[in-house]
């Protein structure tokens, strides 16, 4: 779910500031951010004694995820459309 939110989102951003449907490095890696806290939440739930950390690190993905969003494009959506 948080991929395709982010990925509607980046999408949308992109395309209504006239921008080109393009995922850069930087979209890519937040992609992979939350890729990787999906999985460690699973992860998670599947090795019992490892739960806690494995939360933590799924919720540092998360905060990557949409914290990288907001400074990647923020900037894009503050500005005027192109």
């Amino acid at each position: 779910v948080g991929t395709m939110t982010l990925a509607v989102m980046t999408r949308a951003s992109l395309s209504h500031t006239g921008h080109d449907l393009v995922a850069g490095t930087g979209t890519q890696t937040i992609y992979a951010a939350v890729v990787l806290a999906a999985l460690t939440r699973i992860l998670a739930a599947l090795w019992p004694a490892w739960m806690m950390p494995l939360i933590h690190i799924a919720a540092l993905g998360w905060i990557v995820a949409f914290a990288g969003f907001a400074v990647l494009y923020g900037p894009v959506l503050l500005r005027p459309r192109r």
